[in-house]
């Protein structure tokens, strides 16, 4: 019996309907893998196994045929992509493949090749495995898609091959991808078209698309962004893009790590790869495709409302320094910007251009970012017009040279020096390119030298952008290469947005560098019978834990309400008291200034009424009573379990403005005061909290701290907590007290 090892006629069970069927891996394709195939992805692999797989030294195309494009385009690439190691070729039928002998089996093989492309089809993928086993090789891409993306079935042959790759100690990369290259060591193997050789460079691309990479590595040449090692990851069955991107992080030859993901199936992980990244000092920039929120999350209170999928990914991003962005043109210009200059320490710009036009939009574009645009020093600009800038211009930042560069074309670099030694920009930005042709080389020859000499050795960053997008051609990938130039932007509508992506980054790395770690929560056991709390048994539990709530009795009468009433003291407020009813106000369940015995009483038959006839089937344990307290700013206080990313800290205003402004910050718990005081400063309600209109400022500090309190309460009581929500938490000045307050346990298995 012949086994077949040889090629597919043409790739059978491959996708032929081009190449995003044959190697692309969508998110909705991945979720039909279920847990059982997400589990077999190897946790924590080495990276230095991984690097073994993308550093081989020879290399097997299993089912090799000129007919084939996929064949094709494999052996292509490696050649046109400098491979200099032993190519070898499986063919069953023995032909001559792409200029060379094959082998009709892999046993046949002289050698033991490092790494094996798999072409051939998935019903022969167990038997190529075996044969490669006994071979000896440990490395292998498979390329067939019809796995663990396309069903049942599938799922089921994947988790097979993946135990049998594990117990001969063979490492998977696919299936359903391109593969991978690797610039710096001359090793393309990618079995798509695609541009060949890659510029090598310093931004190493970890994809789970296959198919976004064809268009992906292109761009980024067309770009002149230089490329370490990308690798396509497919369905992630041995090979996750969490583990490419860990080996991204000691990879010597990559500076920024740009990532292209639809899930991140393991965030605990993800995490902590950003944080070994952040402290290599390596920049993760990350596109993350859909903005859907898929998960489901208890949102019963408000909270809930204000968490989604894409919000607690964002701002698991902006807690541990990742770079997100939006679109793919983003992500290679950020990444540019980033393999070049690193950290921009600072976010004060000073721009230099000759339109008085291009200076309005960029000025427009950097408020956006968030960039400063400080007016120049005094001296700054009196060294402006000694340098022969004309009396009638206007110094400003940013800065027209006006068509005097017409007469005197050498201002242009005279205003650049002047904008570097002024002391109040902590970088440059002025509006060059490289040259597409040498005439255009030519024409700014006068220049040239010392433009060069600020692009490359000035004593602050100096980026040049073009003004609208341009081509990097071949002759201006040459000329940058030949004076050592930098990345220059292809427009200021992607790189001002960029630079200030790696100023906020490196800002962001100095927090984290320096706040203090925060303290381990005390471990806080659930109470017996606290599945039915109301607010009252709620706030009782948190003002034992420290946080300050008002306090609050539960009257069954309103003979009890009244008695509650004149302890406390007028005025007073009634609120319906039930573990069912989370938004009190929809059912008639508040009344507020209650002055005397009379409303009371009133108020309180009216919430029981309300509530019996909105809400008949909620269990009431009475009405609470509480003093009324003098206005002041509402926050919401919540903390809520995501199913991937566990307990997610939200605040924001309270009361009925979450539901209008929704104007809210997020963080994966646990966090510390001085990040919690950040979320305070990023609202966009802030200035309610400092002195708006001459209303008394809050002590952020004291804030942040009783905010930190009600979070180490919700760490400390662990898996047992699912919810827990504060709204609204009263801020008057430095009054700081929680009015109400939701406590929501896990369901009881």
């Amino acid at each position: 019996m012949t086994t077949m090892t040889g090629e597919a006629t043409p790739l059978q069970n491959i996708h032929t309907a081009g190449a995003a069927g044959a190697a692309d891996s969508t998110a909705q394709g991945k979720a039909v893998q279920g847990a059982a195939v997400q589990n077999t992805a190897v946790q924590n692999l080495d990276t230095a196994r991984l690097r073994e797989l993308v550093e081989p030294r020879s290399i097997v195309i299993i089912g090799a045929n000129t007919k084939s494009s996929w064949s094709h385009f494999t052996h292509s690439n490696l050649m046109e992509g400098g491979f200099a190691g032993e190519l070898f070729m499986v063919n069953r039928r023995g032909e001559e493949c792409h200029g060379q002998r094959s082998y009709t089996s892999i046993a046949e093989l002289p050698a033991v090749p490092d790494l094996a492309i798999v072409l051939t089809g998935t019903n022969s993928l167990e038997t190529v495995l075996e044969e490669a086993r006994v071979k000896g090789i440990r490395n292998l891409i498979l390329l067939a898609s019809g796995l663990g993306e396309a069903g049942p079935e599938g799922a089921a042959l994947q988790e097979r091959l993946v135990e049998r790759a594990r117990n001969a100690g063979q490492l998977i990369l696919g299936p359903n991808n391109l593969g991978f290259i690797n610039s710096h060591a001359k090793v393309a193997a990618f079995s798509h078209m695609t541009q060949m050789p890659m510029i090598a460079g310093g931004v190493g691309v970890a994809s789970q698309s296959g198919a976004l990479a064809i268009y992906l590595l292109p761009y980024m040449a067309s770009r002149g962004v230089g490329c370490s090692t990308a690798v396509t990851v497919g369905n992630e069955a041995m090979v996750s893009a969490i583990d490419v991107m860990d080996m991204l992080v000691e990879d010597e030859n990559t500076r920024v790590i740009a990532a292209y993901l639809e899930q991140i199936s393991n965030p605990e992980r993800f995490l902590a790869v950003a944080e070994r990244a952040r402290l290599a000092g390596k920049p993760i920039v990350v596109f993350k495709a859909g903005r859907g929120e898929a998960s489901a999350r208890v949102a019963a209170a408000h909270t809930g409302s204000l968490v989604g999928d894409d919000k607690v990914i964002d701002a698991a991003c902006k807690q541990f320094g990742v770079v997100r962005v939006d679109n793919i043109e983003d992500l290679v210009a950020t990444a540019g910007i980033m393999e070049s200059y690193g950290a921009l320490s600072g976010n004060r710009v000073g721009v230099v251009t000759g339109s008085g036009a291009m200076c309005a939009l960029i000025a427009e574009k950097a408020e956006l970012a968030g960039l400063e645009l400080p007016t120049p020093a005094d001296a700054t600009v009196r060294a402006l017009y000694d340098a022969g800038l004309p009396s009638f211009s206007t110094i400003n930042n940013p800065m027209d040279t006006t068509g005097y560069i017409s007469v005197d074309p050498t201002i242009i670099t005279k205003a650049n020096q002047c904008f570097i030694d002024d002391e109040n920009f902590d970088f440059i930005v002025v509006n060059s390119s490289w040259p597409e042709n040498q005439l255009m080389a030519d024409m700014g020859r006068l220049n040239q030298d010392e433009l060069h000499r600020q692009l490359t050795s000035s004593t602050k960053p100096v980026i040049s952008m073009s003004f609208l997008p341009t081509t990097v051609t071949e002759f201006g990938r040459a000329f940058a290469n030949e004076h050592g130039l930098p990345h220059s932007s292809d427009s200021f509508d992607r790189g001002i947005p960029a630079v200030a992506r790696s100023a906020w980054w490196s800002k962001r790395s100095d927090e984290l560098t320096t706040d203090p770690a925060v303290a381990p929560a005390e471990l806080i056991e659930k109470p017996a019978g606290a599945q039915t709390w109301t607010e009252i048994e709620a706030g009782a539990f948190l003002r034992k834990h420290g946080v300050p709530y008002i306090p609050a009795a539960i009257a069954t009468s309103e003979e009890e309400a009244v008695a509650a009433a004149g302890d406390m003291g007028y005025p007073v407020v009634l609120k319906i008291a039930s573990e069912d009813i989370a938004h009190k106000t929809e059912v008639g369940g508040v009344r507020l200034m209650l002055r005397d015995a009379a409303a009371v009483a009133e108020a309180y038959n009216f919430i029981m009424t309300s509530v019996a006839d909105l809400a008949p089937g909620a269990h009431i344990q009475g009405v609470a009573v509480s003093p009324m307290r003098p206005a002041g700013n509402e926050l919401l206080v919540g903390v809520v379990r995501d199913p991937q990313w566990g307990l997610v800290l939200a605040v924001g205003f309270g009361g009925v403005m979450v539901e209008i402004l929704k104007d809210s910050a997020l963080r994966l718990l646990p966090v510390g005061p001085a990040e919690i005081r950040r979320m305070l400063e990023s609202l966009k309600g802030i200035e309610l909290l400092t002195g708006f209109r001459g209303g008394a400022a809050t002590d952020l500090d004291k804030l942040a701290e009783t905010i930190f309190r009600i979070s180490q309460v919700a760490v400390g009581l662990g898996d047992e907590l699912e919810e827990l929500e504060i709204n609204p938490l009263r801020v008057a000045g430095d009054e700081i007290e929680a009015l109400d307050a939701l406590i929501r346990w896990k369901q009881q298995s």
